[in-house]
């Protein structure tokens, strides 16, 4: 581009150039704050190698962290304690040196998968993240029952495509109740009603779902209490 820019007779573009390509062999670094005005073609070109690397970091986070967090499940079952928080520190690095913090979308639906690698990791990170945030979930329906600890509440577990790890998701009555209804060939369906009886969903194991609920971190399971919402 400085070539192109020299051959134009175009002093300023090329400086500009010229000064950019010494700052990042100094540097290493580029990120918007770098971006320059002019020339228009220099920026563009900024723009999009930014746009490329961002965009290759993340999917090399998105392959490595779900490995690093099965090794690290590995080491602590091992006993391997010290090398399992070695592992940890890791992935705290990595997440935070290129993901930022951000709190969840209320208007996009959270894959479980997202939810449970992320607790998984950092769960310190994860609860800055989702922890007291109120959103929808989506999931495989892979469980119900009615709270054991708590009578009036009934418990919905999603799990993810590779079925590692469940999402916890509580409602609570007289807003929801639950029944089991029986089809044929003994297919059973759960059946959610309001307190007027009036039916709002119909929800068999198996099913993928979006559940709306407030995200109270991680206790044994990820879990999402205040649930109002399924479909």
């Amino acid at each position: 581009m400085q070539l192109t820019l020299q051959k134009a007779a175009d002093l300023e573009g090329a400086i500009a150039v010229r000064t950019e390509r010494q700052r990042l062999s100094q540097e290493q670094d580029l990120n918007e704050g770098n971006f320059v005005n002019e020339p228009k073609s220099l920026r563009a070109l900024q723009t999009q190698t930014f746009t490329r690397v961002r965009d290759l970091t993340t999917q090399l986070i998105q392959e490595s962290v779900p490995r690093l967090i099965e090794f690290k499940k590995q080491l602590t079952v091992a006993g391997k304690l010290d090398d399992a928080v070695n592992v940890r520190s890791a992935i705290e690095r990595l997440q935070n040196s290129h993901i930022p913090v951000t709190k969840a979308d209320a208007s996009t639906a959270i894959p479980v998968e997202t939810l449970l690698l992320a607790y998984g990791g950092d769960r310190a990170r994860a609860d800055k993240i989702y922890k007291s945030q109120k959103f929808t979930v989506h999931g495989i329906l892979g469980g119900y029952r009615p709270d054991p600890a708590d009578g009036k509440a009934y418990q919905l577990y999603l799990s993810g495509a590779t079925g590692s790890g469940w999402v916890l998701c509580t409602f609570n009555a007289p807003e929801f109740r639950f029944r089991e209804e029986k089809g044929s060939f003994g297919a059973l369906t759960l059946v959610m009603t309001n307190k007027d009886g009036d039916i709002l969903a119909r929800l068999q194991k198996g099913q993928t779902v979006d559940i709306r609920g407030r995200c109270e971190g991680f206790e044994d399971v990820v879990r999402m209490e205040r649930c109002d919402a399924v479909k």
